[in-house]
């Protein structure tokens, strides 16, 4: 969270540029560097969420789970990216519907958004997978959503993980 934590003050200027400027100002190339450092931000917390949350997964391993972990295969809890999941089955945290939303988000910087400017998956997609593209995009954000990723990650921080059984 600390490295995401370091572009967070660009990101939170550009956000407070953007609500000073009056509808017909204009925007040069170097006001929007902090708007291009948040996938990258999301993408950053959104592996520490995942992370956390894994944490708690691993306590509740089953025993062939942990033979197959040692072994240097992932159990199929532990190999997905789905945040909702994680967070609601994996660490027990009941979410609300913007919460929700906000680990989509996340989720789609996880597995592209943060990195590549458009999804490297196969030319021929599916509806859901173009629109969560879309929403990942940087003009789906607004400037509450590092307060927001923040909150949810200090939610989930702040879970005990429980010695395995």
């Amino acid at each position: 969270m600390s490295a995401a934590e370091r572009l967070a003050p660009d990101i939170e200027q550009f956000w407070k540029k953007l609500d000073e400027l009056d509808e017909e100002a204009t925007f040069s190339l170097s006001d929007l560097v902090g708007s291009q450092y948040q996938n990258i931000f999301m993408m950053l917390y959104g592996f520490a969420i995942e992370n956390l949350c894994k944490a708690h997964v691993v306590t509740k391993l089953s025993k062939d789970d942990r033979l197959r972990l040692k072994s240097g295969r992932l159990p199929n809890r532990l190999n997905t990216h789905d945040l909702e999941d994680l967070v609601t089955r994996g660490v027990g945290l009941a979410v609300d519907n913007g919460e929700k939303e906000l680990l989509k988000t996340l989720e789609a910087a996880v597995k592209w958004a943060g990195r590549y400017p458009v999804s490297t998956g196969p030319g021929n997609q599916k509806k859901h997978e173009i629109k969560e593209q879309l929403l990942a995009m940087p003009q789906g954000f607004s400037g509450s959503d590092l307060t927001r990723t923040r909150q949810l990650a200090r939610r989930i921080k702040d879970v005990p993980i429980k010695a395995p059984a």
